[in-house]
């Protein structure tokens, strides 16, 4: 079966974005220098996935900065964990913090309520300025640019699964979001439990790390895993509902049959 291609668009309006850069002014840029390239000790990006439960170990002798997307900040921060708070998104609720979070690195477009912490470092992206970072729609997308531009020698994933384990969205609670538009891939014989966003990003992820493999380090388990390690042997084989009649609102009706969750063992946590 042929695989989907999702197209992605900005749920945010045109209005509110240049609120939120308009807001991010007051804050200093991020300024790269192309002398000092590649000098700083390898960084740690850490998204929500379950797995990164299994990598609290490793973070906590981590030898270099450690950067948690979102609300996953707050959940390294309780297990002991300094970091600091690494988005891209508009979102405007609070994300989670702790003692521990000793800062902010924010995309320009972040949300004008989340400029709360009293160290914050902005970048603009790529779509606002010439000199911006590129990548995918997500912020692990955006990191492989932004961090190598930044001097760190190495960028390393940890908890950007694409998956679900064990009905767990993120490590810092369930996210009602997560199960808008879900799917289930099959790589290698393996079904993992996804959505459309979590497929465009472990797509986009998994190309961007096998191409760069000096520079990009996964450290994650779940579907991105799977697809780095099968990169030609996964496919969409099922989708719920609500995905469902978007794909036949666009002339396409590819699913004739139920998907049956006894046929095939839904993904179990793994080692990442």
């Amino acid at each position: 079966m042929a695989n989907l291609k999702f197209i992605v668009q900005c749920n945010t309006s045109v209005d509110a974005i240049t609120k939120n850069v308009k807001k991010s002014m007051k804050y200093p840029r991020l300024k790269f220098k192309t002398d000092k390239v590649l000098q700083y000790p390898p960084v740690a990006v850490v998204g929500g996935g379950p797995s990164a439960r299994q990598s609290l170990d490793v973070l906590r002798q981590w030898g270099g900065d450690i950067y948690a997307v979102n609300d996953t900040a707050g959940f390294l921060s309780d297990n002991g964990i300094e970091c600091y708070v690494y988005s891209v998104d508009c979102s405007r609720y609070p994300y989670k913090t702790g003692t521990l979070v000793k800062g902010a690195l924010f995309a320009s477009r972040v949300h004008r309520k989340q400029f709360v912490y009293d160290d914050i470092r902005v970048f603009d992206m790529a779509e606002d300025s010439p000199w911006g970072v590129g990548g995918g729609p997500t912020a692990v997308c955006r990191a492989a640019l932004l961090f190598l531009r930044m001097g760190h020698m190495q960028v390393h994933y940890f908890g950007c699964d694409g998956s679900i384990s064990d009905l767990e969205t993120h490590v810092s609670g369930i996210q009602k979001v997560a199960y808008e538009n879900m799917c289930i891939v099959r790589s290698n014989g393996i079904d993992y439990l996804s959505n459309s966003s979590w497929v465009v990003q472990s797509e986009y992820l998994s190309n961007t790390i096998r191409k760069h493999p000096r520079f990009l380090v996964n450290r994650s388990g779940g579907l991105l895993k799977a697809m780095i390690d099968n990169p030609d042997s996964w496919a969409i084989i099922a989708v719920t509902e609500d995905l469902k009649r978007q794909v036949e609102r666009k002339g396409a009706n590819i699913f004739p049959k139920e998907y049956n969750v006894k046929e095939h063992e839904l993904w179990q946590p793994q080692p990442a």
